[in-house]
């Protein structure tokens, strides 16, 4: 019996010890091909990828001195998964790497950060949720198609890279994508273009896109039909794109979520300002100068645009009616928040509204190169925290009143070029000390 008890416990250890050295050798093995060298993070084949990736950049100032030895998880703007260390952070924007102001761009005489071409071997980060490479010089050649490949991104800034050609509608599969930035740089010679753009119906995820000075002349007649069913859009810049047509009917608005529309600088063929710009009662930055647009400024409900910071309707030329009844609606919000209006170079016309008072948030009021008639209103006394007033190249009268002097944030006063009587004293300028 004594036996059999000993040889009970001896088959009890060698079971215990047949677990303990089953535990060390799972442990062992490496997770994703984690290499076995406890100090080393990096996933061998990501590695190898950026070290490509690397190899087919120039650095003239040496900013990716860190991208040396096994741990790529060290590098300069490179991130890593505490769970799994795959690659899931990629960002060398330059804003980051070479100190410029977030959103400039690099200019011709000046000594780029980055150059070089984009290295395929990207396509093997499969976890990357997070690629930003703004203002690298990739020298003209075309728009990479692989990154269409990289369906973990959710966040992507191309902006200022020197890419030509056609945008690859592969983009379309970056199912969550939550930021897309894509415009290209203003010194290039060489165009960016979008024959259309209804790939980007698949990213319904997609909050932030900016396609500012990429050629969607193709694109022209689908392109709200597109945007209008991204239900998550927050922001979208289509400045100097090539638009010519801007539909006036809408028949209902998905993308009720939009906070910034950019329009600007494109040549609408003298197009009417549509209702539904008006609403998209979540704006609060419209931009719709420079569009060549004209007639009147619709009827707007009262009280609908209460998020409204900034509006620029300027340069337009032959927007034109008065503006009363469009103030009055504007001004018509519990918390009026507008803090810049431009509609300056148009044809308005008519008495400034008293309702321009109520605008007790506004920094910068642009009237200038209209046909403005009348005194300038004493509610504009109000304006406790206007910057900017420029009323000029008008055809006001009366007098210049003296609460002018009580705008003390004041720092740019335009009268000029209009029909002034009277006399201006010390007192219109006494406490305008900036």
């Amino acid at each position: 019996m004594a036996n059999m008890n000993t040889t009970f416990v001896l088959l009890l250890n060698l079971l215990y010890l047949l677990l303990i050295t089953e535990s060390i050798s799972l442990d062992a093995v490496p997770s994703n091909s984690i290499a076995v060298n406890a100090n080393v993070r990096c996933i061998e084949i990501e590695r190898v990828a950026l070290q490509k990736f690397r190899k087919g950049l120039k650095d003239p100032f040496n900013r990716l001195s860190s991208w040396v030895g096994q741990d790529c998880c060290n590098w300069e703007g490179i991130g890593c998964s505490n769970q799994t260390s795959n690659v899931v952070k990629l960002d060398l924007g330059s804003s980051n790497l070479c100190g410029f102001e977030g959103g400039s761009q690099y200019t011709p005489d000046q000594p780029n950060c980055l150059s070089g071409k984009l290295d395929p071997s990207l396509q093997n980060l499969k976890y990357l949720s997070y690629l930003n490479l703004s203002n690298i010089n990739f020298q003209g050649v075309s728009f990479p198609y692989f990154l269409g490949s990289l369906k973990k991104l959710t966040y992507l800034d191309l902006s200022f890279t020197m890419f030509s050609g056609v945008v690859s509608p592969s983009l379309g599969n970056l199912i969550n994508l939550s930021y897309l930035n894509l415009i290209p740089s203003q010194f290039s010679d060489k165009t960016l273009s979008v024959p259309n753009l209804y790939w980007l119906t698949n990213l319904s995820s997609l909050q932030y896109l900016n396609l500012q000075n990429i050629v969607l002349s193709k694109a022209e007649t689908h392109w709200l039909q597109v945007v209008n069913m991204l239900p998550s859009l927050s922001e979208l810049y289509l400045s100097s794109c090539g638009l010519h047509h801007l539909p006036q009917i809408l028949p209902f608005v998905n993308f009720t979520s939009l906070s910034v529309l950019d329009l600007s600088n494109n040549g609408f063929n003298s197009s009417s300002i549509p209702p539904w710009l008006f609403n998209l009662t979540s704006l609060n930055n419209l931009r719709i100068n420079y569009c060549d647009l004209k007639g009147p400024i619709p009827n707007i409900a009262r009280a609908s645009l209460c998020n409204l910071k900034n509006l620029d309707m300027s340069f337009n030329i032959f927007i034109s009616g008065p503006i009363t009844e469009f103030i009055q609606a504007l001004s018509g919000c519990g918390n009026h928040r507008l803090e810049q209006l431009n509609l300056g170079s148009n044809q308005l016309s008519g008495v400034l509204p008293h309702s321009l008072g109520n605008f007790t948030h506004l920094r910068e009021l642009h009237l200038t190169n209209n046909s403005f008639s009348g005194p300038i209103p004493s509610s504009i006394q109000h304006l406790s925290r206007l910057e900017i007033l420029d009323l000029s190249y008008n055809l006001m009268n009366g007098t210049i009143p003296e609460f002018i002097g009580e705008l003390i944030e004041l720092s740019t006063l335009d009268l000029f070029s209009n029909s002034w009587e009277g006399t201006m004293t010390e007192t219109h300028f006494l406490n305008l000390k900036k």
